[in-house]
This record gives structure tokens, sequence and C-alpha cells, in this order.
């Protein structure tokens, strides 16, 4: 249980802090709707799931043995993230004009798909599960300690995910986000630019 427990706690951390995750399905649901923040959401979810599987199997072993896998996965993702940039500045200028914007429809595999190449491109995932989480288990856990930890970190991300896309969908938030829409959409594209920099530019 203490083992669990400090899995959770370590989990937690890593999903409350802003990161490309979070700024996608809470983008997704100022700009488009519930539904499809909630599926991008499910997409972020399916990413750490696959994460947080590979571990259980030992990524870790296998980015040691093959190092420039971790690169591959490093420059794809930084790429990923410039090019959500590129699309949040884009409509930022495309929906600059003055008038009353609404909220522009967004099919629920589209937003699925954003949400999964959003976490799957991020190497911090890796790192957290390939290094942390499979640390914190170790090579002797039992399968069913190792099938708790996967449920734990799952529905975990489940419930905060929904939090965030109920939260955000909010008919408040989505009227102030609908004023202030062309400098959100920089800021946040702004945001997703500086994290595909940085991944670009780190070392390790």
């Amino acid at each position: 249980m203490q083992l669990l427990l400090l899995i959770a706690a370590l989990h937690l951390v890593v999903l409350v802090i802003p990161g490309p995750d979070v700024l996608l399905v809470s983008q997704t649901a100022l700009a488009r709707s519930r539904r499809a923040a909630l599926f991008a959401g499910l997409g972020v979810v399916l990413g750490i799931s696959c994460w947080a599987g590979l571990a259980l199997l030992g990524i870790n072993a296998l980015f040691t043995a093959f190092p420039w896998l971790h690169g591959i996965i490093k420059v794809a993702g930084g790429l990923y993230l410039l090019y959500l940039g590129a699309v949040l500045w884009r409509s930022s200028l495309r929906n600059g004009e003055a008038g009353a914007p609404v909220p522009v429809p967004m099919g629920d595999l589209r937003a699925l798909r954003a949400g999964l190449l959003t976490n799957i491109s991020n190497p911090k995932a890796a790192v957290f599960f390939g290094s942390v989480f499979s640390s914190v288990l170790g090579a002797h856990t039992s399968p069913g300690l190792k099938l708790a930890a996967f449920a734990v970190i799952v529905c975990l991300s489940v419930a905060w995910f929904v939090l965030v896309a109920l939260g955000m969908s909010t008919a408040p938030m989505q009227n102030l986000y609908l004023r202030a829409r062309r400098g959100l959409d920089r800021a946040a594209g702004t945001l997703m630019v500086g994290f595909g920099g940085l991944l670009l530019a780190s070392r390790e």
C-alpha cells in the first residue's frame, strides 16, 4: 500500500505541473467544446497508459541499450509541439477580426488523436515512466502489484483530465476565452513553441 501511495503521489505531481498535455486539454475545452476536451483528455490517458505499460515491460533497458531511440522521440516530440504552436498562432491570426467568434467544432477522433500524439511525443513522459516509475517499482515487484500500480496511474490520469476538461469548458470560462481569444491563442501557441524548443535544445 505504501508503494502504491508513493506512485500515486509522484504521478499527481507530474500531472498537475502545467505542460503540453494540460495546455492541450485546457485550450480544447476553451476553444472547442467539453466533448472535444474529454476526447483529447482520453487521448492523453491512452498515451500515459502506453508509457506505463512499456515501463512495466522494461522500457528503461531499451533506452539504455539504444540511447538514440530516446533522441528520436525527443526530436519528434519537439517538432510536433512546434507544429501545434504554429497552428494556434495561425488560428489567432485567422480569428482575430472584430465580432463574436463561436467555438469551432472538433471531431472526436481528431481530438483523441491530438491528445494521444501530444503525450506520446513528449519525452518527459518517457523519462518519468522509464526511470522514476520503473525505479520505484523495482525489478522484483510482483505482477499483482505492477497491475495495481498501472491501475492507479490510469485512474488518476482519467480523474485529472476529466476535471480539467469539465472545469475549463464551463460557460464563464468559455465566455472569458471568447472575449480574449486572439491573445490567449497566441499565448498558448507561444507556450507550445517554447515546450518544443526546449525539447529540441535539451541535451538529455
